[in-house]
């Protein structure tokens, strides 16, 4: 049987019925909207680098998020070739006092000079850390330890294309020996 051939009784009944379960569908849902606030409002715009090196712009407008690559001015996409190899590897432990993320005025110069003098078009500038400590410990002071040196290339008048914190998730040494560890914990430059 169709709706065409139904009695008209049982037609209206029908819209009766859809127009109420539409009309307390969408009555939920705006309380449930005025009620409710997403994890990512307020996100800042940012720069998202993938596992394999590329970095992507993303930004989260309120209602959905968005991601692009990051371009070249020749048109390219901006993944650094697999071989490239940082223009400066830090140690933290020269730079920063344990479980801090303030560089001291000898490490403040040393950065300087090299940003001044380098000659790069932009630099990423990558945290990393031991695995002494919780995963969101470390995550959060790679990243404060990245952005403290990023504060500096800034001050010194470079251009700091990305900065991210990768805690102890890309460690260059065994994290089993006193020594891996000292190699594990550094700020990496890249230069572009």
């Amino acid at each position: 049987m169709t709706i065409e051939s139904r009695p008209v009784g049982a037609v209206k009944r029908l819209v009766a019925i859809a127009a109420a379960a539409f009309l307390g569908v969408a009555g939920v849902a705006g309380e449930a909207a005025a009620d409710t606030s997403h994890a990512l409002d307020g996100a800042v715009p940012s720069l998202w680098t993938d596992p394999d090196g590329c970095q992507h712009y993303a930004i989260y407008n309120g209602w959905q998020g968005f991601m692009t690559p990051v371009f070249r001015p020749d048109g390219t996409v901006q993944c650094p070739s697999v071989t490239q190899q940082p223009c400066l590897v830090a140690s933290t432990d020269q730079l920063f006092a344990t479980d801090s993320y303030a560089i001291g005025p000898d490490g403040r110069r040393r950065l300087m000079d090299f940003f001044r003098t380098n000659g790069a078009t932009s630099f990423t500038i990558n945290g990393h850390t031991d695995n002494v400590g919780s995963y969101g410990y470390n995550m959060q002071l790679s990243s404060n330890r990245a952005n403290a040196v990023a504060s500096i290339a800034r001050a010194a008048g470079a251009n700091v294309a990305a900065v991210q914190g990768f805690g102890f998730t890309q460690p260059r040494a065994d994290n089993a020996t006193a020594d891996g560890r000292a190699l594990n914990r550094r700020v990496e430059v890249m230069c572009n």
